[in-house]
């Protein structure tokens, strides 16, 4: 006869249950439901084991996939973790990629029918969006509203177009204009510039309202003032303490989910390559990523839970990838 625990409740069931709320507690927890922890120090990126080398551009995660520009091989590559690559689309020279809120696929197209902005659907189906007034458009970012916004490289300016509107120029036209990105609550619109001028090298910002109707911009974060003082980090191959020679002319730019600004580019890498974390209110460095292409072109996070940064070689690379503890913006 088994003896009853306390409350009528049996030994071997009051054992069973403990070992139950034991393994419950020590168990660790879905890696999507951790709570977003802040980069810090120093993390380093590999390049996907079956990734090709391509001439890569702007990415976005679509789905339960990647979606690459690889304006060499001019065609939009698929990635499905953790190994499989094919061909999405052909036939257009791809530039900048972005996921749209309705779930479409928007894409700069600079080929032989562009400059032009296209929508894809899930089953590859291709639409026009806009081709007149759009500039000389290189990355671009989508707003929920689903107000589209994209650079101009070397000298189009940054525009946005808003739903039944037509392309605009924004006011401030900043040069160089390149990498896209918005903030967590897309209340603010950053745009990279890769001027040749040191001093003017850095993050514009514009805000924006419910809508996505932008404002005035600033000059919002500029390379030559950060200095990379992260523990961890080599020394500078030139012994310089600025920001400047890790990142180059800046092309990349994403944000993370606690509003964390990553930013990375190509040319002038004096001190080494990597990819620079910048806190929200773009004062200083918290963390950088090395093991990168010597020349970065586009950066976008991704991944099942959010938590993985990809990035393109401006040349002929192979994709790379870091995990953080944290996820992208709007992932």
């Amino acid at each position: 006869m088994i003896t009853p625990a306390p409350f009528g409740f049996p030994f071997w069931a009051a054992r069973a249950l403990a070992l139950a709320v034991a393994v419950t507690l020590l168990s660790p927890a879905p890696a999507e439901d951790l709570p977003d922890r802040a980069p810090a120090g120093v993390y380093r990126a590999e390049a996907v084991a079956a990734s090709p080398k391509i001439t890569g551009s702007g990415l976005a995660w679509w789905g339960d996939r990647l979606v690459v520009a690889d304006r060499g091989g001019k065609r939009l590559l698929a990635f499905t973790p953790p190994d499989h690559f094919e061909t999405f689309a052909e036939a257009l020279t791809p530039v900048g990629v972005a996921t749209g809120p309705d779930g479409s696929l928007v894409v700069v197209d600079r080929g032989e029918d562009g400059p032009r902005l296209l929508r894809f659907a899930a089953d590859g189906k291709r639409t026009v969006i806009a081709s007149d007034d759009v500039g000389t458009p290189q990355f671009l970012a989508a707003h929920s509203s689903g107000t589209l916004y994209w650079s101009g490289f070397p000298d189009g300016g940054t525009r946005t177009l808003a739903p039944g509107g037509k392309p605009t120029a924004l006011a401030a036209k900043i040069g160089h204009t390149y990498g896209v990105a918005l903030s967590p609550k897309q209340d603010w619109l950053y745009v990279s510039s890769k001027l040749p001028n040191a001093d003017r090298r850095g993050v514009w910002r514009f805000p924006l309202d419910a809508k996505g109707g932008p404002g005035e911009a600033e000059f919002f974060l500029r390379v030559q003032a950060l200095e990379p003082d992260v523990p961890g980090l080599p020394a500078a191959k030139d012994g310089a303490k600025s920001l400047l020679g890790w990142v180059g002319r800046i092309q990349g730019i994403a944000v993370d989910s606690l509003g964390n600004l990553y930013v990375a580019g190509a040319e002038s890498h004096t001190s080494g390559e990597a990819v620079a974390v910048v806190s929200p209110d773009g004062k200083k460095v918290v963390a950088m990523v090395l093991g990168v292409p010597r020349n970065v072109s586009g950066l976008a996070f991704g991944g099942a839970d959010g938590r993985t940064l990809f990035v393109t070689g401006a040349g002929e690379y192979p994709l790379y990838q870091v995990r953080l503890p944290v996820r992208g913006a709007g992932r």
